[in-house]
């Protein structure tokens, strides 16, 4: 949450913290089903699955050297 900009909505930070829990939850037991770390998360199956690639597609472009974002 220190690291959100100032002008920050309610909304933004709301989602920052909960894709902040699921990375949380899959560092914590990366072989979970998705079900399983949504459940534990409170929120829904398709969450998770966006989080999860989207932490899949960090590690690959860190792995091949690309910048990050792009």
């Amino acid at each position: 949450m220190d690291a959100a900009p100032p002008a920050s909505s309610r909304e933004e930070r709301v989602r920052l913290r909960r894709d902040a829990v699921i990375e949380f939850e899959i560092g914590r037991a990366p072989l979970a089903p998705n079900r399983v770390i949504a459940q534990a998360c409170r929120t829904s199956l398709m969450t998770v699955v966006t989080v999860r690639r989207a932490l899949d597609r960090a590690s690959a472009d860190h792995r091949s050297g690309a910048p990050v974002g792009h």
